[in-house]
């Protein structure tokens, strides 16, 4: 992976909060602490691999739920509860990505991705999971693989819809727009979405 993907809005993420998602088959966590930045590192902590997203956020800080281990927004672990006196060694790390926010999306990439993308802000709309791969659904939206977001004129307003893959046979999309009638267009991908699932199923 190179490019910038955006993996959920925003607005889902709010600060404190934890939320575990699926990237290409990858266990992911996006996390947000005090300071409002997000962050998204692979869903494992370094010490017996518990789920991160099953931790919690104190200030700008990740816990791991199982051990109390502590990770700081560098991804470095800072504390670990079983030895308060330790000088925890640099190379206890979890495994971080690089992250932003751009056009009310949050987008993570490898570190030797280029610039981020650069949006206006936009008003979220909704993020829902189709049961259906991304070469199936991009298509239906008039778009393709090949674009991370698809521009889609909508009731007077345009339409921002980013997608990932889930696995092969699941796409994420996460739509924001401007001028956009926020239940209308909420109602057509929903609706869009049954439609490529009762096809899929057929």
């Amino acid at each position: 992976m190179a490019d910038w993907i955006p993996i959920a809005l925003g607005r889902d993420i709010p600060d404190g909060v934890t939320r575990a998602v699926i990237v290409d088959s990858r266990e992911l966590v996006i996390w947000r602490g005090s300071d409002g930045v997000a962050h998204v590192w692979e869903d494992r902590c370094p010490h017996r691999g518990m789920r991160l997203s099953l931790g919690f956020v104190r200030g700008n800080a990740l816990n791991c739920l199982y051990h109390g281990w502590e990770y700081g927004a560098a991804a470095n672990c800072l504390r670990i509860p079983a030895h308060p006196d330790l000088t925890v060694p640099p190379t206890i790390r979890a495994n971080a990505f690089a992250a932003t926010e751009a056009g009310g999306m949050v987008w993570m990439s490898d570190a030797g991705a280029d610039a981020p993308p650069h949006l206006p802000e936009l008003t979220p709309v909704i993020s829902l999971a189709i049961e259906a791969a991304p070469e199936r659904v991009l298509p239906v939206l008039g778009g393709s693989t090949a674009q991370t977001l698809v521009t889609l004129p909508f009731a007077g307003g345009t339409l921002q819809v980013g997608w990932h893959r889930v696995h092969a046979t699941k796409t994420m999309l996460h739509a924001a727009g401007t001028n956009i009638d926020i239940a209308a267009a909420t109602a057509h991908l929903r609706a869009l979405r049954q439609n490529l699932e009762q096809g899929a199923a057929a």
